[in-house]
């Protein structure tokens, strides 16, 4: 009887290792779905040149190409982005604005195989398709962190940073990020010994300062005065430490932990303001376990697509987790709700509401655009909400939040801390 082996590179899974994953699988959907983001997919295979397009001529080497029958040439997605943002152009672009939608779907790569990094992979990503807000970011960031928190994994470090902040530093040093790829590879991995070989050329006597700086991350005490710092020596940053400041202010807001880095680059060119990454330290050398940020792809299909989103990578979460499955809980969907902030000052107890209604399990949406109360009204409906919780200077100085039921259009007045139970109650 002749002996098949699976190729190498992919994995079979058992019954158990399959009721770990499809566990932890749903529970990352529902986190990402109690955001208001809606499931979409796109085929396993795909004209070759999208790829190509996006990526560049380097990524032949790491992917199935095949033709078929027609003579076509395809090829197997090495990732989502790609095809979801040719779904987007395609077929998406005149839904409501922001598009808030999510994936999940296996890839493929030829590349070495290893622990966490397989030619068959699996991938979960989150994008956010409209207005670039810090409230955006912000919200984008949360869903990836509540994401990996549905699963009970607790052991991970969150990193947000800035594109333009990293190279107008660098930039300050007479260093061009565009040109200097081995200097940002070496940043990127925080490698000071490469780090401080590779500046020697540059003719700067104080690269210390510089080493240090892209080697080190600063959390809630300290991220203000590297920005104040970055601001005093270029105010050309100003925009950017405005946006990075706002964005770690509202995280901290919402009880996230997480460390603000400026040597963050993401190592790809559409990547173009807030970028994040997520490690969990126990991976060792291959230990991110999620990377994202704000992206414009213009370039690529033509048109005004830009937004800001994530890729999980799912494989490293179950390894990370090694393993382990728990039941369930019931969701609560149908008390879906909608956070409607009425002005600009009300975003900060904005987050903090819509994070401890998730953290309840009811699904929120949070208005990220700024817009007023008649059109978040429109977008709570749209968004199928039952709930509209409006936020203005009377609640907030009462402490209290107007809860409107856009079933019955009937509306009263609660003290805070009564809003999940009156929500799971009625």
């Amino acid at each position: 009887m002749a002996q098949f082996q699976r190729p190498r590179g992919t994995r079979d899974f058992g019954p158990e290792e399959m009721a770990s994953r499809r566990w932890a699988e749903s529970r990352m959907r529902q986190s990402i779905s109690s955001f208001g983001y809606r499931e979409i997919a796109t085929p396993t295979f795909e004209h070759s040149d999208l790829f190509i397009a996006r990526s560049g001529p380097q990524i032949i080497d790491q992917i199935y190409i095949f033709k078929d029958k027609g003579g076509r040439e395809l090829a197997l997605r090495p990732e989502l982005t790609a095809p979801v943002m040719r779904f987007y152009y395609s077929d998406l672009r005149n839904l409501p604005k922001p598009l808030r939608i999510f994936y999940f779907g296996n890839c493929f790569r030829y590349e070495r195989p290893q622990k966490g990094r397989y030619r068959e992979f699996w991938q979960m990503g989150v994008e956010y398709i409209g207005k670039r807000t810090p409230q955006a970011a912000a919200e984008v960031i949360l869903a990836a962190i509540s994401s990996l928190k549905s699963t009970g994994l607790s052991k991970f470090e969150v990193r947000v940073g800035h594109v333009e902040l990293l190279g107008t530093m660098l930039k300050r040093w007479g260093l061009d990020p565009s040109v200097d790829r081995e200097l940002m590879i070496a940043i990127d991995k925080k490698d000071e010994a490469s780090i401080r070989e590779l500046l020697k050329n540059t003719g700067e006597k104080d690269t210390e300062s510089l080493i240090s700086l892209v080697t080190s991350t600063y959390g809630e005490d300290e991220y203000e005065r590297i920005l104040d710092n970055a601001l005093n020596e270029d105010e050309n940053l100003k925009k950017t430490a405005d946006e990075l400041r706002m964005v770690m202010s509202f995280l901290f807001q919402s009880g996230a932990r997480v460390r603000m880095d400026p040597s963050i680059s993401r190592g790809l060119d559409y990547y173009d303001g807030i970028v994040f990454e997520i490690d969990s330290p126990d991976l060792g050398a291959e230990k991110q376990i999620c990377g994202g940020g704000a992206y414009s792809l213009t370039s690529v299909f033509g048109g005004d697509v830009e937004g800001i989103g994530f890729g999980l990578g799912f494989d490293r979460i179950m390894v990370a987790l090694g393993g382990g499955a728990i039941p369930e809980p019931e969701g609560t969907d149908d008390k879906k709700v909608y956070v409607a902030p009425l002005d600009n000052g009300m975003f900060d107890r904005a987050f903090k509401i819509s994070m401890t209604l998730r953290e309840a399990g009811i699904t929120c949406v949070m208005e990220t655009s700024e817009r007023n109360l008649k059109r978040s009204i429109s977008s709570a409906l749209s968004s199928g909400c039952r709930y509209l919780v409006i936020l203005g200077e009377e609640e907030t100085r009462k402490n209290t939040v107007s809860l409107k039921d856009l079933r019955t259009r009937s509306q009263t007045e609660l003290p805070m801390d009564s809003l999940v139970e009156y929500i799971l109650s009625s």
